[in-house]
């Protein structure tokens, strides 16, 4: 057995935080922090994931445009992002004008303030 699969089988997996049986929140195989380069790389790789999902339904978008939908599902996720229907309706029109209202009238735009006006400024200019 290699070691890898031995730590993996002792640790156990947690895709959530919990306590260990120290007490210590842990994460994943035991992991009790992330060096920021570590979450670099994890951010990277779920960004890219995200941007697969999304493709099928953002592929005629400008490259700015998709980045806009990709940071929106990250901070939402992807089931959260399609709620937004009249703002999808709008893309499917490129009306972008329309979409970015869409995207400020929501409960996301008011939690996330001068996030939801960034990118939805974004969404505008394409």
């Amino acid at each position: 057995m290699d070691l890898i699969d031995e730590l993996k089988r002792h640790e156990g997996f947690s895709p959530r935080p919990y306590l260990c049986p120290a007490g210590v929140l842990t994460i994943g195989y035991g992991f009790t922090y992330l060096t920021e380069e570590e979450a670099h790389m994890i951010l990277k790789t779920r960004v890219k994931r995200l941007h697969n999902q999304l493709l099928p339904s953002m592929k005629n978008l400008s490259p700015a445009r998709q980045e806009v939908l990709v940071n929106m599902s990250f901070n939402l996720g992807v089931e959260g992002l399609f709620k937004f229907r009249r703002m999808w309706a709008a893309i499917r029109a490129h009306n972008f004008d329309l979409a970015a209202d869409e995207m400020l009238d929501s409960k996301w735009a008011r939690q996330v303030g001068s996030r939801a006006e960034e990118l939805s400024e974004k969404m505008r200019k394409g």
